[in-house]
């Protein structure tokens, strides 16, 4: 007799929890570094967009692993969860990409390259700031979002091709270390596919030549910055600073 009541209420119990519904929704945005790509109200209109109402809707009819992938197809949001609580909450946790360069390529378009080496749209809700990319950049955003970085490493003709490794090499160093992201506010390709750097401060442009040694080149750099422009005025007497060739410095006189 005790065993078939048991029963009895658990039965119950199950019956109430699949038709429990959802009485709040809780969306949590992650911004590393106050990026504001994707907001609250993006998530909802996604959620809408797609006909789950959320609110009043019996929990056990909630798919949760659909509605994460949905959120990750936002191409600002790198990862999403979706949590159901047995009393009715609903909570959704995204975090944001993080961009370390905005590219502007030859056809006039402007996207941004992540922390992880891929391509993201540009927002109109928010400009992130990180290092600008100009000059001969080919690569249009529809045709190279697929591609990371290492599918490019990967594959001869791309690598031969395309200059958004390089890229990535080069704003990855800068965006790693505070003074440099503060000190090198563009990146330009030149038209030989060599690299030079626009600081924040100064009238001169830096000659990286190629993406590679980046440590010994900046650390060249560095010296320059301590040694040759401590005096005043200095800042504006240079017009190229080339880093390019190994164990030297050659900087010309602005004329």
């Amino acid at each position: 007799m005790f065993l078939a009541g048991t029963l009895v209420t658990l039965g119950f119990v199950q019956k109430e929890q699949r038709e429990k519904k959802a009485s709040t929704l809780r969306i949590n945005i992650s911004s590393d570094d106050e990026n504001y790509f994707v907001t609250r109200d993006d998530i909802r209109q996604m959620l809408t967009d797609r006909g789950d109402s959320i609110i009043h809707q019996p929990l056990a009819t909630i798919d949760v692993p659909a509605l994460e992938k949905l959120i990750t197809n936002n191409p600002s949001v790198a990862n999403a969860e979706v949590f159901v609580s047995v009393n009715g909450q609903v909570e959704i946790n995204a975090s944001q990409r993080k961009p370390i360069a905005r590219i502007f390529n030859l056809s006039g378009e402007t996207y941004y390259m992540d922390q992880d080496g891929k391509l993201m749209p540009w927002s109109p809700n928010y400009t992130a700031a990180v290092v600008t990319v100009t000059g001969f950049v080919n690569e249009s955003y529809g045709n190279w979002y697929r591609y990371s970085v290492k599918d490019i490493e990967a594959m001869a003709p791309m690598k031969a091709y395309s200059v958004l490794d390089d890229i990535y090499r080069i704003a990855d160093f800068i965006n790693k270390d505070a003074g440099r992201k503060a000190f090198i506010a563009q990146i330009y390709i030149n038209s030989s596919r060599e690299y030079e750097l626009v600081p924040s401060l100064g009238t001169f442009h830096i000659v990286l030549g190629d993406s590679n040694n980046l440590e010994e080149k900046f650390a060249k750099l560095m010296v320059f910055c301590r040694e040759g422009l401590r005096n005043t005025g200095a800042w504006n007497s240079y017009s190229v600073v080339n880093l390019k060739y190994k164990n030297q410095i050659v900087c010309t006189k602005r004329i």
